[in-house]
C-alpha cells in the first residue's frame, strides 16, 4: 500500500513538473531529483492514460486526459452558482451582456444587459480562445508556443502582428479586449479569474456593440471587472 501511494505521489509530481513548463526527461529529473529511470517509467505511464503528450519539437505537455479531468472538476466546483449573482450585478451596472467562461472554450453562464441588443453567444458555445475577448483572458498563462499556434491557426495573416502585440499587453496587464476580432461591431472587455495559487480557472467579460464600447470605456471597465473577479475568487476559496 505504501509503495502504491509513493508511485501515485511521484506521478503527481511529474504531472506538476510538466504543467510548470519542464519539457524534457532531464528537466523533470533535475527538478524532482528522482532517478531518470523512475521519471521515464512514470512519463510513459502518464502518456498511456493521455495525461501527457510528447510533442515533436516541443517536448512533454499536458494531454487530453488532464483536460477531461479539468472539465469534470469545473462541473463539480460551484463556480457558476458563486459567480452568477456577481454577473447579474455587473449586467445591471453596465447595461451590457456579461459572460462567464472556462478554458475548454465554453461559455458556462450569460446574463443579458439592459440595452435593446442581443448577443448571439449562448451557454455551451465553443469558440477558439484567440478569437474572443473572454478566450484571450483564459489563455494569458498558456506557453508562448501554444499562443503562437492558436494565432497562426485562427487569425488571418493581415491581423497576426496586431494580435501578437495586443497579447503582449494583455499578458502584462492581466486583461483582454475583443476589438471586433470575431464579429463586426462587437467588442468586449475580459479578465481572468484566478485561484489562490494564481492559476486561471475561468474568466468574465462585458460585451456590447462598438457604439457603446469606445476604447476609453473599455479601459474604464477593466478595474470593475478585476474587482468582480477577485470577489468570485475569494468566495470560491472561502467555500473550500
Amino acid at each position: 500500500m505504501v509503495a502504491n501511494t509513493k508511485s501515485i505521489l511521484k506521478g503527481i509530481d511529474v504531472l506538476e513538473a510538466v504543467a510548470s513548463g519542464n519539457r524534457t526527461l532531464m528537466d523533470i529529473h533535475k527538478m524532482l531529483g528522482l532517478p531518470i529511470t523512475t521519471v521515464h517509467r512514470t512519463l510513459k505511464s502518464l502518456e498511456m492514460k493521455n495525461y501527457i503528450r510528447d510533442v515533436k519539437g516541443v517536448g512533454y505537455v499536458l494531454g487530453s486526459g488532464i483536460i477531461r479531468l479539468g472539465v469534470i472538476a469545473q462541473e463539480q466546483m460551484p463556480l457558476k452558482a458563486i459567480a452568477h449573482p456577481y454577473l447579474e450585478q455587473l449586467a445591471i451596472k453596465t447595461q451590457d451582456t456579461v459572460h462567464l467562461g472556462i478554458r475548454e472554450g465554453d461559455y458556462i453562464d450569460k446574463v443579458p444587459g439592459g440595452r435593446s441588443i442581443e448577443m448571439r453567444s449562448r451557454i455551451g458555445d465553443k469558440l477558439p480562445l484567440i478569437t474572443t475577448g473572454i478566450g484571450k483572458a483564459l489563455m494569458l498563462d498558456l506557453p508562448q508556443m501554444e499562443i503562437e499556434r492558436l494565432i497562426n491557426k485562427y487569425i488571418s495573416a493581415e491581423k497576426i502582428q496586431n494580435i501578437k502585440e495586443r497579447i503582449k499587453l494583455y499578458k502584462k496587464e492581466d486583461f483582454s479586449f475583443d476589438l471586433e476580432d470575431n464579429s463586426e461591431f462587437l467588442r468586449c472587455v475580459a479578465v481572468p479569474i484566478r485561484n489562490k495559487y494564481g492559476n486561471i480557472i475561468a474568466a468574465i467579460s462585458v460585451a456590447s456593440i462598438s457604439l457603446y464600447m469606445d476604447e476609453n470605456r473599455m479601459y474604464d471597465l477593466i478595474g470593475e471587472l478585476k474587482n468582480v473577479s477577485r470577489c468570485i475568487s475569494n468566495d470560491i476559496e472561502n467555500l473550500a
